[in-house]
């Protein structure tokens, strides 16, 4: 194969790396993107479930007044163990029902926060990946020394640093 070959081969090597670089780059904003989103929701997320856990609670405690309250106005013993056990029910219900319901809530925020740096990794390894355009650019440089397609045939300045010469065959004449 001459060196006009050669050319449009580093020519088309060129081009797949510049296309590859440039995919890449595009997808790591995306992930970037999607990665910053999801830190937004798991932020929100723990606010979420700061609240719920207070505001179950009060509801919990507003419940357990008023069996204590009904249970005063019926002049019942507050020692008897059958309102106690009928308070500690609503009592054990009630906060069970509070730590699975935070617990849900947590599990989400962990997802959230997993899931962004998992992206934020993926946008890394996509940002050094999309080095790859520099060698695009390389072989677009080799590909005009060589006098291949899209280059400057063999005066190029490329040429003259690798082959020393600005001949089409790379060789020096002078």
């Amino acid at each position: 194969m001459g060196s006009g070959g050669a050319g449009a081969g580093l020519s088309l090597a060129a081009t797949g790396f510049k296309m590859l670089g440039d995919l890449t780059k595009a997808t790591s904003a995306g992930d970037i993107f999607k990665a910053e989103e999801l830190e937004q929701q798991a932020q929100y997320g723990e606010l979420k479930a700061t609240q719920t856990n207070a505001q179950m609670t009060r509801n919990l405690n507003k419940t357990l007044e008023h069996i204590d309250a009904v249970r005063a106005a019926a002049h019942t013993d507050p020692s008897s163990p059958t309102g106690a056990a009928v308070r500690g029910e609503y009592e054990y219900e009630g906060t069970e029902k509070k730590n699975i319901t935070v617990a849900n809530i947590e599990q989400q925020v962990r997802m959230d926060e997993a899931n962004a740096a998992y992206l934020r990794s993926a946008a890394s390894n996509a940002i050094m990946a999309g080095d790859i355009s520099a060698a695009g650019d390389f072989f677009s440089g080799l590909s005009g020394a060589l006098g291949g397609p899209g280059g400057g045939g063999g005066g190029s300045n490329v040429g003259n640093l690798f082959f020393g010469g600005g001949s089409p065959s790379g060789y020096g004449t002078g």
